[in-house]
């Protein structure tokens, strides 16, 4: 059985779409979805129905989805804070029947192919407490480590290979796991590996519609192959994709309007393939203490005037 493994998608309806085209052009029926359809991409509610007419799929919700859950049904009238615009603009842009949909997806998945236990869940930790932290299970990590440095897709595995045989730690937490394969999302990051001496395999196929793994203009997801016999291998895809243009493309929408400081850090990421978000969070936090502004979700002055300073921080001739 041949399976196309995508996760992350966040609203990016022509990423969706290409890595669907791709895997059907290789011969793929089957699809494993990881979570996080919604937030960061101004087309959320085409990307929910195109997952929904999959026919052989096993899709689970990820992090992303609860906040769509914490604000169903409450009251729109309360929505003036700035830090959740994108949320807000959401979920007035998924319509009810995709929501309740969504919504009624399960966080994680079991399943056997051809022998072979299939654990599906949108997060690594979902498996295992008390990961240590390394550069490719959180998206800040790849900034940290190569800093605005090209990385092609080979060197990345081949770093994130090394790093793990080098960290005991993790391979004894790993090598715990019972056999079977291991598919999650959310770092963003694309990388596989399997265990030595056992069959143990774990698959991150990265984010289809926002990439944070530093590796350009191209779109992430993984081919699992399970024979007849049980022999698995597995392939890493990127398909070529403009991710400039399309992140130009957002300020043509509602979603840019309604939302305009969120878009604006994920176009920057989106041009950089390379996390901001969670350091722009984190100035705006530092932001707000320095004026003494203790209210929670930022304010849209707080939220605004951070991210103008943010900018200039990062830029200072602007």
């Amino acid at each position: 059985m041949r399976y196309a493994v995508i996760s992350d998608v966040h609203g990016n309806k022509p990423a969706l779409d290409a890595v669907l085209e791709d895997a059907r052009s290789q011969g793929i029926e089957n699809f494993i979805v990881a979570g996080d359809y919604c937030l960061s991409g101004p087309r959320p509610d085409k990307c929910l129905s195109t997952l929904r007419e999959l026919e052989r799929a096993v899709i689970i919700r990820g992090n992303e989805e609860y906040y769509l859950e914490y604000l169903k049904d409450k009251d729109q009238s309360l929505w003036t804070d700035g830090q959740m615009q994108i949320s807000y603009w959401n979920c007035r842009n998924i319509s009810r029947e995709n929501l309740d949909w969504l919504l009624s997806l399960v966080p994680y998945r079991e399943f056997v192919s051809d022998g072979i236990t299939i654990h599906v869940s949108h997060q690594f930790d979902d498996y295992i407490k008390g990961l240590p932290r390394l550069f490719f299970t959180h998206s800040s990590g790849i900034v940290e480590r190569y800093k605005d440095e090209g990385i092609s897709h080979e060197r990345l595995h081949r770093d994130i290979t090394d790093a793990i045989d080098r960290d005991d730690r993790l391979k004894t937490l790993i090598s715990s796991l019972e056999e079977g394969i291991y598919i999650f999302g959310h770092s963003h990051i694309q990388w596989s590996y399997k265990v030595p001496g056992k069959e143990v395999r774990l698959i991150n196929p990265g984010s289809c519609g926002l990439p944070l793994d530093g590796v350009m203009n191209t779109l992430p997801y993984t081919i699992l192959d399970i024979a007849d016999n049980g022999n698995v291998s597995i392939e890493e895809r990127r398909v070529p994709f403009d991710l400039q243009s399309y992140a130009d493309s957002i300020k043509d929408t509602t979603q840019y309007t309604e939302a305009r400081v969120w878009s604006e850090v994920i176009m920057r990421e989106l041009k950089s393939s390379r996390e901001h978000l969670s350091f722009f969070l984190k100035f705006v936090e530092e932001y707000a203490g320095s004026i003494g502004d203790e209210v929670r979700p930022f304010t849209v002055e707080t939220w605004e005037n951070a991210y103008r300073e943010w900018i200039r921080s990062q830029d200072p001739n602007l």
